[in-house]
């Protein structure tokens, strides 16, 4: 048997070697074109530069607060120093860096949260930025193909066997951007150097799907491996720097809290970083030598740590980087959202939300997009080329309309909102809408799994479950079917036919209860495909605003007055009660909690 076992990991490391060997051909393939790649990607990472980070951007009142593209080419810059020198692929890390936040929603995090929250009702899954820049741009832009074609127009030597396995390779990209988050701290980065193609898209469709999901997965490469720590690495001082600019660090008396006081003192000082430096800094009132002081400390433990197959820091330091960033939490991250927000914003998008369902639904969008679907594969690759001559030519949306757009006809009755909406998802094709499909299919089984859980555990277990509640948000829905199940396990209970909750039997009522969701034999508390396909695009349609462009939406929508929004664009230096007016969420609370755990796992400061 140990000979056998011997054997068995002999040609597993036999495997791993190769893997590892093909993947370094494959990023050398890809990095003579890195250019042509970041070229089409910067098409699509407007938004996302223009946003802020912690802060919301609707409330900043400096025009140094942190915006997107600040972070993203820091994080660019500091992946190509560690890259170089651990021997990683420079340009092709430094491209999943400078675009890693493609996908981010309105308002942040708080966006995304926002709308998962509202689906959750529905059982329709979750909305993770990670997972919506690359399902836009794989499923929805075709970003392979436009690649290709603009490598093509720029290398017209390359052939179609090259072409070929340049196109395959494409993905690496992809899987840098898809498995970037990391606000969960990990103690190293190993590849998944065994990942393909199919288990790279079959992650997007479970991040949709699978809360929590978007933490689990593993890179495909050292190089995103090496993105997903320097992300960290970056933000954490920047979200430092911006709470105290902005004035969201508040004392214990609600009091503004504009210099680095004990606690944070005390970490820094462990990170080597002299008290002169910082008694300097409160004086100025400056804090950006200290965030670069920081962010140097900790890619130099980087390199010192790390190799080209795990990415690392020594434990002393990882530790103090969580230390410190459990602190932003706790004296800025949590101030960010008021209690306006949340009152405002989630009943404001499900009222988008279903409105444009609605629509989505009375105008058969679906067969509209099948149509089209049919309609333009005779034509490929004619929108790639649009794209490109619009870069070329340096033309402005209005002046520049492709064949396309000019071909979607929008009924006169909608308002120019929902003609902008309709725009939008003609734009998906049948592959994007397959991949709408299916996120919904796995998000109903992944709902069905935990609401029987809570009231198996509440039955069986005397785990009490009480109504899921949330300021601004309902979860009527999600309430009334574990009450359902609750009643279900109660009669069982009482005649006596209640079994374990083995795998098995829990995965065959699972099955049983979607099928009747599928069949309509259960439409009491589930909604049926097309429904449920209808809102999860009405979704993804929000999710692709800006802030200005909700906020703008809410207000022509009439859903809120131009009062309330004055009030929603209060600076938080303005705000008088910070503390008073603060929301906090409770799955913020959640992360923070899990966050600040997992650092005294790691171990205390001395």
């Amino acid at each position: 048997m140990k000979i056998k076992n011997k054997i068995k990991e002999f040609q597993g490391k036999a495997i791993d070697k190769t893997k590892r060997f093909k993947r370094q051909i494959e990023l050398k393939r890809l990095e003579k074109y890195a250019n042509e790649i970041d070229m089409v990607l910067t098409l699509y990472n407007k938004k996302s530069c223009d946003e802020t980070m912690m802060i919301k951007g609707l409330r900043k009142s400096s025009g140094e607060t942190t915006v997107r593209k600040t972070h993203q080419e820091d994080v660019e810059k500091i992946t190509k120093e560690i890259a170089k020198k651990l021997g990683l692929n420079e340009q092709l890390v430094g491209i999943m860096a400078k675009h890693h936040d493609v996908g981010h929603t309105f308002l942040g995090h708080s966006g995304e949260w926002w709308i998962s929250n509202i689906q959750d009702d529905d059982g329709l899954g979750m909305v993770c930025h990670n997972a919506v820049g690359t399902r836009e741009l794989v499923f929805t832009e075709h970003i392979y193909d436009q690649i290709m074609q603009k490598i093509k127009v720029h290398n017209p030597e390359v052939g179609p066997k090259e072409s070929d396995k340049i196109k395959e390779s494409l993905w690496l990209i992809m899987d840098g951007i898809n498995t970037h988050n990391g606000e969960t701290p990990e103690k190293e980065y190993i590849p998944d150097i065994r990942k393909t193609e199919r288990e790279f898209e079959t992650e997007i469709l479970k991040c949709y799907g699978i809360r929590g999901y978007d933490r689990t997965i593993k890179p495909a490469t050292a190089e995103a491996c090496l993105m997903r720590l320097a992300d960290q690495i970056s933000y954490i001082p920047l979200d430092m720097v911006d709470g105290l600019r902005e004035g969201l660090v508040r004392d214990k008396d609600g009091n503004i809290v504009d210099t680095l006081d004990e606690d944070y003192i005390r970490v820094l000082t462990a990170l080597g970083i002299d008290k002169v430096e910082i008694d300097i800094a409160n004086k100025e009132k400056s804090y950006s030598k200290i965030a670069e002081r920081l962010k140097e400390i900790f890619v130099n433990d980087v390199i010192a740590n790390s190799t080209k197959g795990k990415i690392t820091m020594s434990p002393k330091i990882m530790t103090l980087m969580n230390e410190l960033r459990n602190l932003n939490n706790q004296k800025a991250v949590d101030n960010v959202i008021l209690k306006e927000d949340q009152e405002t914003y989630p009943s404001a998008i499900r009222i988008l939300r279903d409105k444009y369902a609605k629509i989505f639904l009375e105008e058969n969008l679906d067969e509209k997009i099948k149509q089209r679907s049919e309609e333009n594969s005779q034509h490929q690759g004619k929108r790639e080329c649009n794209k490109l001559l619009e870069e070329t030519l340096k033309l402005s949306q209005e002046e520049m309309k492709t064949e396309d757009e000019e071909k979607v006809e929008t009924p006169s009755e909608y308002s120019e909102n929902d003609k902008k909406f309709i725009r939008y998802i003609l734009k998906s094709d049948a592959r994007d809408l397959q991949f709408t499909k299916r996120s919904a299919q796995i998000a109903l089984k992944e709902s069905i799994g935990e609401e029987l859980d809570i009231a198996r555990n509440h039955v069986l277990k005397q785990k009490l479950y009480l109504d899921k509640e949330e300021l601004g948000l309902d979860y009527t829905k999600k309430n009334a079917r574990i009450k359902t199940y609750i009643s279900r396990y109660m009669r069982k209970l009482n005649k006596g036919e209640m079994v374990e909750y083995d795998a098995k039997t829990r995965k065959a009522e699972i099955e049983t209860i979607y099928k009747g969701v599928l069949s309509g034999k259960l439409p009491k508390y589930y909604e049926d495909m097309e429904t449920r396909v209808a809102k999860l695009m009405a979704g993804k349609y929000i999710a692709s605003l800006n802030d200005s462009e909700f906020l703008e939406l809410l207000k022509t929508e009439g859903l809120i007055s131009q009062e309330q929004s004055e009030s929603l664009t209060r600076k938080y230096r303005d705000i008088e009660d910070l503390q008073d007016e603060v929301y906090i969420q409770s799955n913020w609370k959640n992360i923070a909690k899990a966050q600040q755990d997992h650092t005294q796992i790691q171990g205390e400061i001395k």
